[in-house]
């Protein structure tokens, strides 16, 4: 799944299957270029969703109504960490109903700064069951604070919803003002507004405000898509010594709007004695694990809460535990991990050397709802 540093760093504070904010704030715009989202301008980048592209919008009816906002959607590999839209004007009495899907799952979170700080301080956590291995903290996987936003700095959070199943939550808005919030598991791209405005007042209507949720979705997808061709034409293999090969493959690709959680490229077909060099991407967290002749193991596990109420996520310790090549080597009965990389992980990049023939089967067990998985052939 995912934490990143320049937008999870917290989420790499152990092997996350999905999760953690980061603290630093750096990153991204040095990498637009080659994902195909160079800045306007403006700052606001080239494949944003513009006013042109929306439908024009009637006003909502006499309320209270409820507008339906897109929490994050997942489609195959590429995972979009948006709210969608992200900015909402409703009225005193009105509802926002957060539709939440994803292979790493969301939270629709309403807290001040301090409340985020006391969030993030324990992130992930040492699981009371197996101490070897991490789980997140209650603050941000479990249900609180009600079920309407009221302007008094109540900590209101969904918990994490939208994994296994897609989930919704709702919240009636019943002070005028401005409310920002955040989803816990992508703080850096998941971020939105919610404007209340008197009871009276002139807004769009639920099924514009859904529509516009619908078309920038639709525009994310397809900025995942070219990035992601992109990527796959780059050169990935280059010669080595003694006429080998070095190939290169990409772990996860990231874009301004969420991750396409696959190998890039995933297939290979190489000679015996070539490297392979797996390099993750910035900012998301993952493994490459080649079972070899055991059972493969998902690196994450849902638990559920307190009294059935919510769920949360448990880091399994096998899915950051590192396992290289022996000196007697290995082939495709072995099993082998990279263990967690990712930034603040162990490791970044990771080097094999196939000096057996055969077929070798990988996966990242952090993202295996995504489908992550590869395949090597070495003749």
């Amino acid at each position: 799944m995912r934490i990143r540093l320049p937008r999870r760093l917290l989420r790499l504070g152990a092997a996350t299957l999905i999760l953690a904010p980061a603290l630093l704030a750096a990153c991204g715009s040095d990498k637009r270029a080659e994902r195909g989202t160079t800045p306007t301008p403006d700052g606001a980048p080239a494949t944003a969703v513009s006013a042109s592209d929306l439908p024009t919008a009637a006003a909502a009816p006499a309320g209270p109504v409820t507008f339906k906002v897109l929490a994050g959607r997942a489609e195959g590999a590429m995972d979009i960490e948006m709210f969608m839209p992200a900015a909402v004007h409703v009225r005193e009495g009105d509802s926002i109903e957060w539709t939440a899907q994803g292979f790493e799952g969301h939270t629709i979170t309403f807290a001040t700064d301090t409340q985020l700080r006391d969030v993030f301080k324990g992130y992930l956590q040492p699981d009371p069951q197996d101490p070897e291995q991490q789980i997140f903290s209650p603050l941000a996987a479990f249900p609180a604070g009600g079920n309407s936003v009221a302007g008094d700095n109540t900590y209101v959070n969904s918990g994490f919803i939208g994994v296994p199943a897609e989930a919704t939550y709702k919240l009636t808005f019943t002070k005028r003002g401005v409310y920002q919030y955040l989803c816990l598991v992508h703080p850096f791209t998941m971020r939105g507004t919610v404007s209340v405005d008197a009871p009276d007042a002139r807004v769009d209507a639920p099924e514009a405000v859904a529509a516009r949720g619908q078309a920038e979705l639709a525009r994310y997808i397809e900025v995942e898509r070219a990035a992601l061709d992109e990527a796959t034409k780059a050169q990935r293999s280059f010669p080595a010594y003694e006429g080998r090969q070095l190939h290169k493959i990409t772990v996860g690709l990231t874009t301004d709007y969420g991750q396409v959680a696959a190998f890039v490229t995933p297939k290979l077909d190489i000679k015996a004695g070539d490297t392979v060099v797996f390099e993750n991407d910035d900012r998301d967290f993952h493994n490459v694990v080649f079972k070899g002749n055991t059972e493969l193991k998902s690196g994450v596990s849902i638990r559920p809460g307190p009294d059935g109420k919510g769920i949360n996520y448990v880091m399994e310790k096998s899915s950051a535990l590192a396992v290289d090549p022996g000196p007697e080597g290995f082939g495709p009965e072995t099993f082998l991990s990279s263990g967690s990389m990712g930034i603040t992980m162990p490791r970044l990049t990771w080097r094999l050397t196939f000096d057996r023939p055969g077929t070798y089967v990988y996966n990242c067990t952090i993202h295996i709802l995504a489908g992550m998985a590869g395949v090597i052939t070495v003749r």
